[in-house]
């Protein structure tokens, strides 16, 4: 009985300690590490979007029900998988293209690679807009609070 009590103590001491601390010095920062010596030549970082292309257009390069779920609210829909053409996709968005000088394309993490696909196509295409690949994708956006996380149905 003596064991359980010192261990009763111990947890109730610890997450005393752990809420003490998470009021004093907030939540852990979980925005996703940007190392742009890291990185191919066709991504960004997310602060750098911020500060210095804040006009650009948002891309999501994730299935259409991901999109529709949890998209950058926005962003228009583009990708290189499922049933629609990628020249269909081009001319049902050309406008908010054309209209565009810079294009951020995102997926859904640090291992997709659908966003660099919808830039290399959107430069195979010859679009006159500067277009980069988020890095860590939608989670980078969800980390930094720019998606929330979609409420269940009720």
């Amino acid at each position: 009985m003596k064991v359980v009590t010192e261990l009763a103590l111990v947890v109730i001491l610890a997450s005393a300690g752990a809420l003490a601390t998470w009021k004093i010095a907030g939540p852990p920062d979980r925005a996703i590490a940007c190392d742009p010596a890291k990185m191919s030549e066709e991504e960004i970082c997310l602060a750098t979007v911020t500060a210095e292309w804040p006009d650009a257009l948002w891309i999501d390069a994730r299935s259409e029900e991901a999109w529709k779920k949890d998209g950058l609210p926005g962003s228009i829909h583009i990708t290189t998988m499922g049933q629609v053409s990628f020249d269909e996709q081009l001319a049902a968005v050309f406008d908010k293209l054309a209209g565009a000088q810079r294009a951020v394309v995102y997926c859904d993490g640090l291992n997709c690679n659908l966003s660099k696909e919808v830039v290399r196509q959107i430069k195979v295409y010859g679009l006159p807009l500067e277009a980069k690949a988020l890095y860590g994708g939608v989670e980078a956006l969800k980390a930094a609070g720019m998606i929330k996380a979609p409420t269940p149905a009720s």
